[in-house]
C-alpha cells in the first residue's frame, strides 16, 4: 500500500494522502499530530458513504472545504477509503484519474490478500500452481515508465499503469509483443512533437532488452 500511496502523493496540489482499510492500520502521509483528526474524519466519511448506500445512492466521492484546502474522501470499496488533503485550485480530473488507477491497484491487492488467506487455509496439495508472473518484463517496464515521465510528469505513473493493463488484456506477454505496448503508450503523446521521439527512446530500451 505504501507504494500506491506515494504515487497519489506525487500529484501536484495533493498535500497529504491516507488509505484506510478495514482491519488494518492506516497507511498515511499525514503528520502524527493530525492522526486523531484524520481518524474522526474517516469515521464521518465512512458514515456518510454508508448512509448514501442505504438510500441507494452511488456517490463515491465527498468534498469538505477547510480554509483554502479540500479534504476529499474516495470510496474504493466497502472496506477501503482514500482521503486526500488538497489545494482548492487543483486539476481534479488528473487527481481523479490518479485515484482511479490507485483504486484498481488497491482492489487487486485486496483480492490477492484474500486469495492468499484462502490458500493458506487449504490442505497442502489442493491448491493450483501459481500462474507465471511478468517479473522478467519489469526492468523494461520500469524504463519505459521513466521515459514517459519526461513527457507527462507524475501523471505518467497512472497513465502507464492503464496502458500496461490494456496491453495485457490485448496481447500475450511476450518479448515479441512489447512493441505493441510502445504503440499503446504513444497514443498518450503529441503526434507532431513527442510520439516519434518517444518511439526512438523506447526502441533503444527494447533492443537492449532483447540482447539479454
Amino acid at each position: 500500500m505504501e507504494s500506491i500511496l506515494k504515487g497519489i502523493a506525487l500529484l501536484r496540489g495533493v498535500h497529504h494522502a491516507c488509505i484506510y482499510q478495514e482491519g488494518k492500520d492506516p497507511v498515511s502521509t499525514f503528520p502524527d499530530d493530525m492522526s486523531d483528526s484524520m481518524t474522526l474524519s474517516h469515521d464521518l466519511i465512512d458514515q456518510i458513504f454508508s448512509a448514501l448506500k442505504a438510500i441507494d445512492k452511488s456517490h463515491n466521492e465527498i468534498y469538505f472545504s477547510i480554509g483554502d484546502k479540500f479534504l476529499v474522501g474516495y470510496l474504493v470499496q466497502e472496506t477501503c477509503i482514500i482521503i486526500l488533503l488538497t489545494d482548492k485550485k487543483i486539476n481534479f480530473p488528473l487527481v481523479n484519474m490518479g485515484v482511479k488507477s490507485a483504486s484498481t491497484k488497491i482492489q487487486r491487492k485486496i483480492k490477492e490478500e484474500q486469495e492468499e488467506k484462502i490458500a493458506s487455509l487449504s490442505p497442502q496439495g489442493e491448491t493450483d500452481q501459481s500462474p507465471p508472473t511478468d517479473a522478467d518484463f519489469q526492468p523494461v517496464l520500469d524504463q519505459l515508465s521513466e521515459i514517459l515521465k519526461t513527457y507527462l510528469g507524475p501523471a505518467a505513473i497512472f497513465v502507464f499503469e492503464d496502458d500496461v493493463t490494456k496491453w495485457k488484456k490485448t496481447y500475450l506477454q511476450t518479448r515479441e509483443n512489447l512493441p505493441n505496448l510502445v504503440e499503446i503508450i504513444q497514443q498518450e503523446l503529441d503526434p507532431k512533437t513527442e510520439q516519434k521521439e518517444f518511439a526512438q527512446q523506447a526502441q533503444a530500451v527494447l533492443d537492449k532488452f532483447s540482447e539479454t
